[in-house]
């Protein structure tokens, strides 16, 4: 199987609610119809409540992001059937075949479709210029993942994504997503929460410009449906 990755920007006129409702009611369904498993739809709905608390927390063009949509299918080649009805939902569609990498699991206790407790921060993210492949990848997957467990001690899960191609004409340059969840809002916003010791957050900004782009990245929180 592959995993897919699409980025929905906001339709105008279409609120938070009436997208969420159409997507978790309809569109879902109708992805499970025709192949798609273990989807996962976050949804921007929290960014009122960040940026009161932690504006910080958004960064990049985060007001165009509806949501995200992530899926299996059994072969790329079947996206042709799914992209349509997330298209209806979306002014845009960003498309990425990804390989996914889950650093830290998590056990789900909640039913089918129903809101996952907490908050997930989702970010994608291009390679800065004149960084290597190799030294984008050790960077960021052996150096950062590893540092992140004591930089995020709160930290419930951790799913991360490299990019292999985009499938959809014009979409950014990102390389990696990934999606990193809090078990409770506090948990996000917070700053003596959020980050573990000063010193692990020194090491962190100064290992980012070995794999992330600012300048090309989007990030903030989303509420989190899962289905089998």
């Amino acid at each position: 199987m592959e995993k897919l990755v699409y980025l929905l920007q906001r339709k105008p006129g279409l609120s938070n609610e009436d997208f969420t409702n159409q997507m978790l009611g309809q569109v879902v369904p109708a992805m499970q119809r025709v192949g798609a498993r273990h989807i996962d739809v976050l949804v921007s709905d929290l960014d009122e409540a960040v940026r009161a608390a932690a504006p910080g927390r958004i960064a990049g063009p985060w007001d165009n992001l509806a949501g995200v949509v992530q899926f299996w299918l059994e072969n790329v080649d079947a996206r042709g059937v799914v992209e349509p009805l997330l298209a209806a939902l979306a002014s845009r569609c960003d498309g990425y075949l990804v390989t996914e990498s889950v650093v830290q699991p998590f056990t789900r206790g909640w039913a089918d479709g129903a809101r996952r407790p907490g908050v997930t921060q989702f970010t994608a993210h291009a390679k800065p210029e004149g960084v290597s492949e190799a030294d984008f990848y050790y960077n960021w997957q052996v150096k950062h993942s590893a540092i992140s467990f004591d930089l995020h001690p709160l930290r419930w899960s951790y799913v991360r994504n490299a990019v292999a191609r985009p499938l959809t004409p014009g979409a950014p340059p990102y390389r990696a997503i990934v999606s990193e969840h809090f078990r409770e809002l506090r948990d996000f916003t917070d700053e003596n929460r959020y980050f573990g010791s000063s010193e692990m957050v020194q090491e962190m900004y100064a290992d980012l410009p070995g794999f992330c782009d600012h300048s090309r990245m989007v990030t903030g929180p989303m509420s989190e449906f899962n289905f089998d």
